[in-house]
């Protein structure tokens, strides 16, 4: 039991302790430097979006970690931990990475230009800045997120979801939670 409990403890710490990394997601763009999303995915971010979603409907944690180790700098909030370690401890406490990934992707995408290229982020409504929330937008962070978390995020609270980013290469950027 006491080892339960120094897991239970450790696992917490670890989790709070989690710092968002530095990522294309982590200033909210205006809206003007959002490129729209209404086109097609060009074919390396769709091949990349078709692997995740594979990932996330027949595999798992480390799978996930497996490709995520394909690309150099890689983000996620990893907290020290490999990204197998730490998805692993996710897992454990009952929030799937994998199922998350699937979730992430199934919602519309926005572009944003970085010094690294076009960067295709999931979900768009993560880059959708506090003062700029429209009301259909609010209604839809609501359902997403919970009820209130728009009013959160319009009194600057961090976006407290999953955004996943690939860049128009198909490089799998990241993949955190709590980015805003």
């Amino acid at each position: 039991m006491r080892a339960l409990c120094a897991s239970f403890v450790l696992a917490t710490v670890v989790l709070a302790a989690c710092d968002p990394p530095e990522t294309p997601a982590a200033k909210a763009p205006s809206r003007d430097e959002v490129i729209a999303a209404g086109e097609a995915l060009p074919d390396p971010v769709a091949r990349t979006v078709h692997h995740l979603r594979d990932i996330a409907q027949n595999g798992g944690y480390r799978e996930l970690a497996r490709f995520a180790g394909e690309t150099p700098d890689f983000r996620s909030n990893n907290a020290g931990l490999s990204d197998r370690e730490y998805w692993s401890l996710k897992e454990r406490t009952g929030d799937f990475p994998a199922e998350q990934v699937g979730r992430v992707l199934s919602y519309p995408y926005t572009i944003v230009s970085t010094p690294q290229g076009r960067v295709y982020i999931w979900p768009a409504l993560a880059m959708v800045r506090g003062s700029e929330i429209t009301p259909a937008e609010a209604r839809d962070i609501d359902r997403l997120l919970g009820q209130g978390q728009a009013d959160e995020l319009r009194r600057g609270a961090v976006w407290p979801g999953y955004v996943l980013g690939i860049r128009e290469d198909g490089q799998w950027l990241y993949f955190v939670s709590g980015s805003g």
